[in-house]
């Protein structure tokens, strides 16, 4: 298990989590978003989630919807 302070950088999203081996892995949506029909799907599915008001330019891009790992963007 790694520890939560290990930064992970991949070139591209995981299907699976690297960490659990879980899916669906999240993409992180910021700023203020536009609550549609799709949305709400994709978060009740966990395809999204949210990542908060404040975006930051070196925030993680992916998340697991089951361990919450979070993952960065090379």
């Amino acid at each position: 298990m790694s520890e939560q302070n290990q930064r992970i950088e991949l070139a591209r999203k995981p299907r699976k989590c690297p960490e659990c081996g879980n899916s669906p892995v999240a993409s992180i949506l910021y700023g203020m978003p536009d609550f549609s029909e799709k949305l709400e799907q994709e978060l009740a599915e966990g395809r999204t989630t949210l990542g908060g008001c404040c975006i930051e330019n070196d925030g993680p891009t992916w998340e697991c919807s089951h361990c919450k790992l979070k993952l960065y963007k090379k």
